[in-house]
């Protein structure tokens, strides 16, 4: 199967992919990443297939962003 078979192949160019990665990394929250995950078209099952280390940060953000008191 190529990668032309994949459900969500919005990521295709090293350009997007990286991007995509550098976002998820650099979020603040679970609902944060929910929102790149959304903007992609991927679910998080798909996060947990395709990028189990992205997937594995993602767990120990907090659910709601950061407030600054």
């Amino acid at each position: 199967m190529g990668e032309q078979d994949c459900e969500s192949c919005h990521l295709e160019s090293f350009r997007e992919l990286g991007g995509f990665e550098l976002r998820v990394q650099l979020a603040a929250s679970k609902a944060e990443v929910a929102g790149i995950l959304y903007e992609h078209d991927l679910s998080e099952e798909e996060l947990s297939d395709r990028f189990p280390e992205l997937a594995k940060l993602v767990q120990d953000l907090p659910d709601d962003p950061l407030h600054l008191a």
